[in-house]
């Protein structure tokens, strides 16, 4: 074994090479960013970098914004043409497409979650589970009476 270890010693060493360390890849060196008018009143310091930032930021922000509640509003928009649908959706064909109406609807819901959640949007979120349960239901009123599990039984197929 080797001797008594000098801590005060390796303590300093590793204290001088984490103060010469380069700075993390996502750490910014430089001036701090703030509004602009705290950066404006700072001496020698330019707002023009700030100013320019927000005026690119402000557009993509609205852009993101609209994209949002237009993917929000496709599924209730569907929900509400599905529940007036005016073709008849008994049995066959017809039954058929409106069920896929419905998956589409379904889908339309789960993406604009997740477009919500991503862009952490509440009402937008709201929006999108309220549609994602109107889905399910109108999926439930065709789907359990030609399973059974309602009072009235219906088929799948249209007899001739």
């Amino acid at each position: 074994m080797t001797g008594p270890r000098d801590w005060d010693k390796e303590l300093a060493e590793i204290d001088k090479l984490m103060g010469a360390e380069a700075p993390a890849p996502g750490k910014v060196v430089g001036p701090p960013v703030g509004r602009p008018s705290e950066t404006a009143s700072r001496p020698g310091q330019s707002s023009a970098p700030q100013v320019a930032r927000q005026q690119v930021v402000a557009p993509q922000r609205r852009v993101a914004n609209l994209t949002v509640w237009l993917v929000a509003l496709l599924g209730p928009i569907g929900a509400a043409g599905l529940a007036i649908w005016p073709y008849p959706k008994s049995c066959g064909m017809g039954l058929g497409v409106y069920l896929v109406g419905v998956l589409a609807v379904w889908g339309a819901s789960i993406w604009a979650m997740r477009t919500a959640w991503a862009a952490q949007r509440a009402a937008a979120m709201i929006l999108a589970v309220l549609a994602l349960l109107a889905s399910l239901s109108l999926a439930a009123l065709e789907v359990l009476p030609r399973v059974g599990y309602a009072r009235t039984s219906l088929t799948w197929t249209c007899s001739n």
